[in-house]
């Protein structure tokens, strides 16, 4: 790997993205099937119009969705579109989400041309992701993704424009943000507790479970480990210090899981932080089965004047600082993301996650893994 202070690559995709190339990717193929060319503007919500949801798939963290609507006043989970024709959507009827009017229909273009709806998650298989959001906004609904917003630059450039045009809200479930422990990290460093930024690390370890879906045996449909998972650190990492990347660096492979090709179970990065300071971060599924939890999330942030440590498993974050107390800091209450959604539907309050927020770290996890597949510093 070339040395940061050799040229730097940029491969940032030009705007437009060429007919022929837009038309290879999985939402141009999805679109120019359905002969979408319009865009519906979405109608405006307020705290008594009804919100009709609906959910397409259920791969990834559905739930997000879920588990809030039954505490939601004037929200109804409305419909549901298979994220496959052969899936057995039993299910629905049995969650308590669920009302006697949630239909259930075999792909995602049937519901939303039958369904008024006003806002939709979509949980596909990562690489269809874009494809449905472009098609919900087409028709004027907000759409909440799972992350992320795009596996390809093509997509995810015409994903960007499609919501520039129907101006729909647009969110990705980056639902991290939400922990105590984040937000308590990031209230610190916003105080000044650990003075100027100066090194970040983190880290995601999960388990591999005993399979994972069909789409993660190939890149083209997984995605990669980058995009799908470090995702989350890169966010936290940037939310919580404050601070943008410049440049990144990367490593990725698969050692453990040759059932899965496509899926990179180890990975490391490198970043050059825009004020001059470093960031690393390492991501796997290498976790072992027997561990007590699914997952490990870490955050460390050293400053000119501190170090904040957080710990995910146990939901601690602690502060070494010359400014004030030292020590466990007190955890702010748990934040909802899909109330926190729906609340910014209404024009009640800022979007946790804004569309901007979500195509930006996408286009940095999709230009990381281009770092790792060349093994080139990549600019950002």
């Amino acid at each position: 790997m070339k040395d940061p202070s050799d040229q730097i690559s940029d491969v940032s995709v030009p705007v437009p993205v060429r007919r022929r190339e837009f038309l290879r990717s999985a939402a141009g193929i999805t679109l120019a099937a359905a002969g979408l060319n319009g865009a519906t503007e979405a109608r405006t919500i307020t705290a008594q119009t009804p919100i009709r949801v609906g959910l397409i798939g259920n791969d990834g963290h559905d739930e997000i969705l879920l588990r809030s609507i039954p505490n939601l006043a004037n929200v109804h989970w409305v419909a549901y579109a298979k994220g496959r024709p052969d899936e057995d959507a039993a299910w629905v009827r049995q969650h308590p989400a669920a009302r006697g009017e949630t239909h259930v229909y075999d792909s995602y273009q049937e519901m939303l041309e039958k369904e008024p709806l006003e806002a939709v998650g979509v949980c596909l298989p990562f690489y269809q992701n874009a494809a449905a959001s472009i098609a919900a906004s087409h028709r004027g609904i907000h759409v909440l993704s799972e992350k992320p917003a795009a596996t390809t630059f093509a997509d995810l450039s015409r994903l960007e424009q499609a919501i520039r045009q129907s101006r729909v809200h647009y969110s990705i479930m980056l639902d991290m943000r939400t922990e105590p422990i984040f937000q308590a990290a990031r209230q610190a460093v916003q105080a000044g507790a650990v003075g100027e930024v100066i090194l970040i690390s983190s880290q995601k370890s999960y388990k591999y479970g005993p399979e994972r879906p069909w789409f993660y045996k190939e890149r083209r449909t997984y995605g990669g480990t980058i995009p799908w998972v470090g995702i989350h650190a890169l966010d936290f990492m940037q939310w919580v210090s404050g601070q943008k990347y410049s440049a990144v660096a990367a490593y990725e492979g698969n050692k453990a899981h040759p059932q899965s090709p496509g899926c990179e179970d180890h990975v490391g990065l490198l970043l050059r932080l825009a004020n001059g300071g470093t960031a690393t971060c390492h991501l796997d599924f290498l976790r072992p089965e027997t561990a007590p939890t699914h997952g490990d999330d870490r955050l460390r942030i050293a400053g000119s004047d501190g170090v904040l440590e957080v710990w995910g498993n146990e939901q601690r974050t602690s502060l070494i600082s010359l400014r004030g107390k030292s020590g466990d800091l007190p955890l702010p209450p748990a934040i909802d993301f899909f109330t926190s959604f729906i609340a910014q539907l209404r024009g009640e309050s800022q979007p946790l996650v804004s569309s901007a927020e979500a195509f930006d770290i996408t286009r940095i996890c999709l230009k990381a893994r281009d770092a790792a597949d060349t093994q080139a510093w990549v600019a950002l």
